[in-house]
């Protein structure tokens, strides 16, 4: 029995249909997905800090930190100051005071990261100083 050229055409839209599909499947799943949040954890003798990045990628993000005390209560009347800082390049960035939210929630809109790599958000909560890591991805 031969192959006519009609079941040779099908047998080839067949194959090209599968690999069609099975490169949408491997797009879908291997397709770089954005970055969610980075959130950040530190802690000084008065204070503990959680400080979330919306955008950890460069260009301008902001950052919600809440601040409490040792045993977990919220501090309200804070000044609260976010600085980014790229030791290894030598970037800073200008400090940015956060705007309170309410129940130790604090908000700083602008922060710029000018580059993706390892920087730091170097923060104030009135005269406490922490160091937060933050990579930033391109």
């Amino acid at each position: 029995m031969t192959t006519t050229p009609t079941c040779s055409r099908r047998g080839l839209a067949a194959t090209v249909g599968v690999a069609v599909a099975v490169a949408a499947v491997l797009v879908a799943v291997l397709w770089p997905s954005p970055a969610g949040p980075a959130v950040l954890h530190a802690a000084t003798a008065h204070y503990a800090v959680t400080a979330t990045v919306r955008n950890p990628k460069p260009g301008s993000t902001s950052v919600d930190v809440e601040v409490a005390d040792p045993a977990g209560r919220p501090v309200s009347g804070a000044t609260v100051r976010i600085q980014p800082v790229m030791p290894q390049m030598g970037h800073a960035g200008p400090p940015v005071t956060a705007v309170p939210t309410g129940g130790g929630g604090y908000r700083a809109d602008g922060v710029p990261l000018m580059m993706a790599g390892s920087w730091q958000l170097l923060l104030s909560v009135d005269a406490e100083h922490l160091t937060l890591p933050l990579p930033v991805s391109g």
